[in-house]
């Protein structure tokens, strides 16, 4: 059930870059991250009736709510770039950052030990961000 919840996730992120990032282009960032969110919402309120959860506490709800909060900060950034920037630069920095910043704060606050293919990940990740983003020397 998790793998088809992740991979469901994942489709849906992928949709949502790439129809927000063209209607961006139209409409006002802030309208279509809005927009975006509360998709996320309705389809949140439909599936979780459905998906077993253990006894909820206040700590979980409260970080689903911080990641909620971030998310929806995070997406009238990214539409904003997507908006205004090339998406072959702007989603690739954005995916990287989204990675590469919860493993730094788990390392940092939280005493997460991530694997040596992690941050080897990391490692190759930032430098391809600079290639990616550099201007292009076509003659």
């Amino acid at each position: 059930m998790g793998m088809l919840l992740a991979l469901a996730s994942a489709v849906c992120y992928g949709l949502a870059d790439f129809t927000g990032g063209l209607l961006s282009r139209r409409a006002g960032f802030v309208a279509v991250a809005l927009a975006g969110q509360a998709g996320g919402l309705v389809l949140t309120l439909l599936v979780a009736p459905i998906v077993p959860a253990t006894a909820l506490t206040l700590s979980p709800l409260g970080w689903g709510a911080l990641s909620g909060v971030g998310t929806g900060i995070g997406m009238l950034f990214l539409f904003r770039g997507l908006g205004r920037g090339a998406m072959s630069v702007v989603v690739p920095v954005s995916a990287v950052s989204g990675v590469a910043l919860p493993l730094v704060v788990g390392v940092a606050f939280l005493g997460d030990q991530p694997s040596l293919l992690a941050w080897l990940g990391i490692a190759v990740a930032v430098p391809a961000l600079w290639l990616v983003s550099r201007p292009s020397s076509r003659v």
